[in-house]
């Protein structure tokens, strides 16, 4: 299940640029949480804007915070909202503390290009066949009806440096399409149905809730779902810090990760609870449900799974890694998936 925008993360910013572009982003602040004892060390949580109805994808940040485990773990929690395109340079430039919703195929990116941090923890839902999720859209009735009509094609997008871009051209290229036998062009989120009516386009990347939309309103078909990206349950994703902050703020890392290591556990035992939270506190939009979670519409959310205590798994780093690097986003041989994450905070990591 993959969330606006798209599958972790804004694009790869300079840093002059990044520090001209946080310059003009509002921070807003508001607790989680009402405050606890004086002894809570504050952290700020990149949340998104709520323009979008929901936040799905922040499901154990939610459930940490409503179930008292922050605060158990000498944390209060603090909702920092920066725009989407805005949250790594906020990270990089100390806005932020906490980054969380990073696609590991994004944070190699990231890392490669310079953005000295670690993901800390696995905390984004990860992607599961059973799961819903969006991808490559194109028009029920249109003349592409496999990957390799799209071969000299055009595929609209509104965030083209986004992961799940190279998600949609990692499965082209699995079905003989390549990267050079398609175009991707910029396209307004607002005006992505509308190009694509008109051939503009011919496949856009619908994420949600435009996919869910489409597929009640008819006329539409998904070609491609990052669901089935990895064929398997995998993790996608987690919580960016700086080394800087993980260097001066060990003891608040520790308790951020113990926190979503047993939010983790709670949710894959009580997978419907968090989504109860998220409706609850006005993050979860009702319209969207359950086709947000369930690709057959039922529900059910009893076939969502997180990662197990939050770990981060070599594994599955690996396979983004390769990923990103069968796409010419970094250079092969260059990095090893170890260099991307730390598990040295979570309390069920072993030696």
């Amino acid at each position: 299940m993959t969330t606006t925008p798209p599958s972790g993360g804004g694009p790869v910013l300079s840093r002059r640029a990044a520090l001209a572009g946080i310059a003009g982003a509002a921070l807003a602040a508001p607790a989680l949480r009402r405050a606890g004892a004086s002894d809570l060390k504050t952290v700020r949580i990149f949340f998104p804007p709520l323009d979008i109805g929901w936040t799905a994808g922040f499901e154990l940040i939610e459930l940490a915070d409503a179930r008292g485990i922050f605060a158990k773990n000498g944390i209060r929690a603090e909702r920092a909202v920066v725009p989407w395109d805005q949250y790594t340079v906020g990270l990089d430039t100390g806005a932020l503390d906490l980054a969380p919703f990073a696609d590991y195929a994004y944070f190699i990116n990231v890392y490669d290009k310079g953005l000295k941090a670690k993901e800390i923890v696995s905390s984004t839902l990860p992607f599961n066949p059973l799961s819903h999720g969006d991808g490559l859209v194109v028009l029920a009735d249109g003349p592409i009806k496999v990957p390799q009509d799209l071969k000299g094609k055009r595929i609209g997008t509104q965030y083209p440096s986004f992961s799940g871009v190279w998600f949609a051209i990692d499965w082209l290229t699995k079905h003989g399409v390549t990267k050079d036998d398609v175009s991707v062009v910029p396209v307004p989120e607002a005006q992505l149905e509308q190009v694509l009516r008109a051939g503009g386009v011919d496949a856009i990347i619908a994420y949600s809730p435009l996919d869910i939309q489409l597929q009640r309103r008819g006329g539409f078909r998904q070609l491609f779902s990052v669901s089935d990206i990895a064929g398997r349950f995998i993790t996608r994703g987690g919580t960016m810090a700086t080394d800087k902050f993980i260097a001066d703020h060990p003891d608040v890392v520790r308790g951020y990760v113990a926190s979503i290591a047993e939010a983790a556990d709670y949710a894959n035992a009580n997978p419907a609870e968090p989504i109860k939270i998220g409706l609850e506190r006005g993050h979860l939009d009702k319209q969207y449900l359950p086709d947000l979670y369930n690709r057959e519409g039922k529900d059910d959310y009893s076939h969502l799974r997180w990662a197990t205590h939050g770990l981060s798994v070599e594994a599955d780093l690996a396979f983004w890694l390769k990923l990103v690097e069968d796409a010419n986003i970094v250079p092969k041989g260059k990095h090893k998936p170890t260099d991307f994450y730390t598990n040295a905070f979570n309390p069920f990591a072993t030696a």
